[in-house]
């Protein structure tokens, strides 16, 4: 995701390894060989639920070229017209719904960018908007995915999520999502809304306190408490940075619902988490600033590979990078270049997946 996940993808490729080198560092000084504590196991799901997700972003603006002109857009990764991509237009979002349901896809993880950047008012305005042409989807009798959130962590711009400003801001991104979405339209894993987030990369301080103030607050506000998908990088308090590495306090994991590790477009799929997560390839060569790293699709063989190699995990979550990032080049969704190819590969492994006993 430009300006998130090319900064991310950069640090979340060292994420593991960095833990693993930050508590070396850590036991050497304390004449300790301890290893982390261990992050309690994923929460099950309901045995007769297996869930297929991907990231939406619906940043797009036809009306004013956001996210669809050079420089943002280089990497001869286009999406078709009509209708015109816009996150302003019911017929394109009801559009972008009905492929997902033409791909076997359950959830579809709209990329939230938070309740506060009046420069990016999509992000708020574009829920109702998305809400509304699931509506209209399903009054025609199609079959759409549901909506959980994906929360843009990169939006964090560095703040510390242990104070009470910071806990009430941090919370704030949930209930203003899922205050635009209408119930019956949330995705849930037993009745519990999710929400997924993407790297820790941007965050200064957190720990389990950060996430027992959402879950407290979100179940007096709504009655329910979300199931909360963190990214690995998560996975540890973090109590600030030397440099750009993390100090972390690994004698207290964060406990969430489930976890999963970003970057499976480039990497392919990584057995880390409960979520597995998997993507058709990576193209930022064409985006000022970025460090160039590429993933060939390979014809689709890239994406067929990991897909199955996802659903032989076992894991009954499977997340998609991404529906329709078109700066990275990592979409399945119809385009110019790939047509239908990917959301036919989606739908052919989806059925696999969703007839598991």
């Amino acid at each position: 995701m430009i300006l998130t996940a090319g900064i991310g993808l950069v640090l979340v490729l060292g994420v593991l390894s960095a833990i693993g080198a930050e508590q070396r560092r850590q036991n050497a000084k304390a004449g300790s060989t301890r290893t982390p504590a261990a992050v309690t196991p994923a929460s099950s799901l309901p045995s007769n639920q297996r869930l297929l997700m991907t990231y939406y972003f619906y940043w797009y603006d036809a009306q004013t070229g956001a996210h669809l002109n050079p420089p943002a857009v280089l990497n001869n990764h286009f999406p078709p017209t009509p209708p015109l991509p816009s996150w302003r237009s019911p017929e394109w979002h009801r559009k972008q719904l009905q492929d997902m349901s033409a791909a076997g896809i359950d959830v579809v993880l709209p990329v939230y960018w938070g309740f506060d950047r009046p420069q990016d008012q999509w992000s708020t305005l574009g829920l109702p908007i998305l809400a509304q042409a699931w509506r209209q989807a399903k009054v025609q009798g199609l079959n759409p995915p549901l909506i959980g959130m994906f929360l843009d962590t990169s939006i964090v711009n560095k703040r510390d999520l242990t104070t009470p400003d910071g806990n009430a801001w941090f919370y704030a991104n949930f209930k203003d999502f899922f205050s635009r979405i209408p119930r019956d339209e949330w995705a849930n894993v037993g009745g519990r809304p999710i929400a997924s987030l993407f790297t820790s990369d941007f965050t200064n301080r957190v720990d389990q306190g950060t996430f027992d103030y959402v879950y407290s607050h979100f179940q007096a506000d709504f009655g329910v408490r979300p199931y909360i998908i963190r990214e690995v990088s998560w996975d540890y308090p973090i109590l600030g940075w030397t440099g750009n590495q993390r100090i972390r306090d690994y004698q207290h994991p964060i406990q969430t619902e489930n976890s999963y590790q970003w970057a499976a477009a480039i990497h392919g799929y990584i057995n880390s988490g409960g979520v597995a997560e998997v993507g058709p390839g990576f193209n930022e060569r064409g985006i000022p600033g970025r460090s160039g790293d590429f993933r060939d699709r390979a014809g689709g063989s890239f994406y067929r590979t990991n897909l199955q190699a996802a659903i032989n995990s076992g894991k009954r979550i499977i997340a998609i990078e991404t529906w329709d990032e078109m700066h990275e080049a990592s979409g399945i969704c119809e385009s110019l270049e790939y047509g239908r190819q990917y959301i036919d590969i989606t739908r052919t492994l989806a059925d696999v997946f969703h007839a598991k006993p």
